[in-house]
């Protein structure tokens, strides 16, 4: 009788298999960003109806409470954005970018500004000045396509994420195999 004993998953392996997962997933956002787009939208849609949904069904229990009807109307209009995105995609991906515009254009700024009063107190503040800048410049490319950035720069910016998270988990199952 052969017997099998089973053979608990390395770290390294896990990363490893993470790492092709993300870098896999990064890959194709980065090739069809469009189609990335969508399902991202599309993702963050249905999660804010369903939790417009749940909110509402835990809104029910603070009925003791005067201040209910704010909660639950919060989480109306979280539902109603997310069957609003469902039913019309392409208005939630104009939506994430133009949240993206504002927050590169306002990280930029921030950035810069506490670099130039930083100058005097640390060294090397002006990679915090051209950390801005590549913020406030990336901001500014994507608002001067907009709207017709919106149906490809989320899927896109997605895709680099998952791409450097998958090249990282590999390097560091490469790392774990030592």
């Amino acid at each position: 009788m052969i017997r099998r004993t089973h053979t608990p998953t390395t770290p390294a392996r896990s990363f490893r298999t993470v790492g092709i997962v993300f870098a896999g997933l990064g890959a194709f956002a980065i090739l069809v960003p469009a189609a990335a787009t969508v399902i991202v939208e599309q993702l963050v849609a249905w999660l804010m109806l369903f939790w417009g949904i749940a909110g509402l069904l835990f809104a029910r229990s603070f009925r003791a409470f005067s201040e209910w009807k704010i909660v639950a109307a919060g989480f109306a209009v979280v539902a109603l954005i997310g069957l609003f995105f469902v039913v019309y995609p392409g208005t939630g991906a104009a939506f994430m970018t133009a949240i993206l515009i504002a927050v590169f254009l306002m990280e930029g700024i921030l950035s810069i500004l506490l670099g130039l009063r930083m100058s005097g107190q640390v060294t090397h503040w002006q990679w915090i000045v051209a950390s801005g800048a590549c913020s406030f410049i990336l901001g500014a490319v994507i608002l001067s396509q907009w709207p017709q950035t919106a149906n490809w720069v989320v899927g896109f910016l997605v895709g680099l994420n998952f791409l450097s998270t998958g090249i990282a988990m590999l390097l560091v199952s490469r790392a774990a195999r030592r």
